[in-house]
């Protein structure tokens, strides 16, 4: 046999040892309880209140990055700089 194949040989002779352990029943009774039940969690107003002013809070900013974003690209270049980059970029696609 080959040294790979006595590896492999070797490892699926190992496998045949294993034996089941036996969980303890305190816990097998935890386990299953655990999964059974379904806990319902609820949040107070406040909580309920920092989340809203935290999602109005991002929106707003994102809101105001667009904004200045969109502000700044119209101002630095006019469409026909952008046009001359186009031309340019294709027609060294042609040659």
């Amino acid at each position: 046999m080959k040294p790979q194949e006595n590896t492999i040989e070797h490892t699926f002779q190992s496998l045949d040892a294993i034996q089941r352990l036996e969980v303890p029943v305190g816990l097998q009774f935890a386990i299953k309880n655990n999964f059974n039940t379904s806990k319902v969690i609820s949040m107070s107003t406040n909580q309920k209140w920092m989340l809203a002013a935290s999602i109005v809070l991002l929106i707003g900013l994102n809101l105001i990055t667009i904004t200045q974003y969109s502000k700044s690209t119209n101002s630095t270049s006019s469409k026909e700089e952008k046009n001359v980059v186009y031309q340019e970029y294709f027609n060294n696609l042609n040659e």
